[in-house]
């Protein structure tokens, strides 16, 4: 079998990097640059202004701001353990959605699915607390899994 030919590296080559150039500066005007010039790409106002989200809302209704008795019955229907209190305070209009197909087992799976992975590009998403919840719904929710 025939090797592999090495190129050939003469010493002062082997220390040259053509990879990355830096420049030597001090902290301070690093910042000031970066401050000025840097447009982060978590800057949610420059992903979708604010005003584009609310052309695009449905117009608000009066169950948007307060727990239907279903979701009510809903909520008091649930195991303790998966109970989504923050989600029905921060959120009363996404409890009754869910209560609204909560029986529904496709329509449950899509709603939770839609909640959980939202595609849409600078929303900030849930608060920590109300996705752990959603979590916890959706798992219940799903059979066991086969033991092999």
């Amino acid at each position: 079998m025939d090797q592999p030919k090495k190129p050939s590296v003469s010493p002062a080559s082997s220390l040259q990097d053509d990879g990355l150039e830096f420049e030597l500066t001090d902290f301070e005007e690093a910042r000031r640059i970066l401050d000025r010039e840097s447009l982060s790409q978590f800057d949610l106002s420059t992903v979708a202004p604010p005003e584009r989200w609310k052309r695009l809302r449905r117009a608000k209704l009066p169950t948007d701001r307060a727990l239907t008795g279903r979701a009510i019955d809903w909520l008091l229907a649930l195991p303790s353990t998966v109970r989504p209190q923050n989600l029905s305070q921060q959120f009363p209009r996404i409890t009754n959605a869910l209560a609204e197909v909560w029986h529904e087992p496709q329509q449950r799976q899509a709603a939770l699915d839609k909640l959980l992975c939202d595609g849409r590009q600078g929303r900030k998403g849930f608060p920590v607390v109300v996705r752990d919840e959603l979590i916890a719904l959706r798992d219940c929710t799903q059979p066991a899994a086969k033991a092999g």
